[in-house]
């Protein structure tokens, strides 16, 4: 085994309404799902991350799948109805996304609908980050199995 196996970045998202912060960040030893084209047709909607290099191209980009939840799945009362789509109160809470910890990795960005209620138009800039500044907040390594966003002794 190599001495030193491939990094990641967790990072660790809270969202309320239109207004989305980092609230975590720790660096884990795994391997990542590969990087995904960026689409050619620059109108495109829905969520995504990237991270750029310091010419400001995207060496690593994923898709996301609704981090945002507007909705939840409901049954409907009574036998033989379908399960429903029934929109939140509130739009409020937490996502994660993983990043691998490239050396030349220079800003994260986050892009998706600028109102999630209207997640069909195009996407924009969300939300971006400097990567060494995510590097030094970095947290204490949680141990084997710990779940995400729990520290160690927490």
């Amino acid at each position: 085994m190599s001495p030193d196996p491939p990094h990641a970045l967790r990072l660790t998202f809270a969202y309320r309404g239109t207004q989305i912060s980092l609230v975590g960040v720790e660096r884990i030893a795994m391997i990542v799902p590969a990087s995904i084209d960026e689409p050619a047709d620059t109108t495109t909607s829905g969520y995504s991350f990237a991270l750029l290099d310091a010419n400001g191209r995207a060496i690593y980009r994923r898709p996301l799948h609704d981090p945002i939840r507007i909705d939840a799945e409901a049954f409907s009362p009574g036998k033989g109805r379908p399960i429903e789509r029934v929109p939140l109160s509130t739009t409020e809470g937490r996502f994660t996304v993983l990043v691998p910890d490239l050396p030349h990795a220079r800003e994260f960005r986050l892009s998706g609908p600028t109102d999630p209620l209207r997640a069909h138009e195009p996407a924009g800039e969300l939300l971006h980050l400097d990567v060494d500044s995510l590097r030094r907040s970095v947290g204490p390594t949680p141990s084997p199995g710990t779940p995400p966003g729990r520290r160690p002794g927490g």
